[in-house]
């Protein structure tokens, strides 16, 4: 086990999750979650905020359930359904934003760009733990 592992497998069980979905619910529900602050980056960036957002609350849960597990490869159904199970949260916050009322609304390309986010971080997890495991039984 490396260093890293060690450190994060001190947190506390599902931390990491618990931390990024709290982030995400604060920075996608609250009226005005970073208060006059408006930063604009190019055309988009909200989108790319989005695939990073819930890109990185996949790679919490994957985090998370490895470690419980004692850094255990994850099943490839256990990553595409918390992979779905992002993309379903993504989509109801979308659906909660659009009947707040408060400055939020809904918006379909929120949508794609969570989905996106999720389901390149499952793809690029199952890839880059189905080549450790590959290097593990070569050695």
């Amino acid at each position: 086990m490396n260093k890293a592992q060690s450190i994060i497998g001190k947190l506390p069980p599902w931390l990491l999750t618990g931390v990024t979905t709290a982030a995400i619910l604060w920075l996608t529900l609250a009226p005005r979650p970073l208060g006059d602050m408006k930063p604009e980056l190019f055309p988009g960036a909200d989108k790319v905020a989005h695939a990073i957002m819930f890109g990185g609350l996949a790679l919490m849960i994957y985090v998370d359930k490895s470690r419980s597990t004692g850094w255990s490869s994850l099943h490839a159904a256990f990553v595409v359904v918390a992979m779905l199970a992002v993309i379903i949260f993504g989509t109801i916050i979308e659906f909660v934003q659009g009947g707040m009322g408060m400055g939020r609304s809904f918006d379909i390309y929120d949508i794609l760009a969570d989905a996106a986010g999720a389901i390149s971080v499952a793809a690029l997890w199952y890839l880059f733990t189905r080549l450790r495991d590959g290097r593990k039984q070569d050695s």
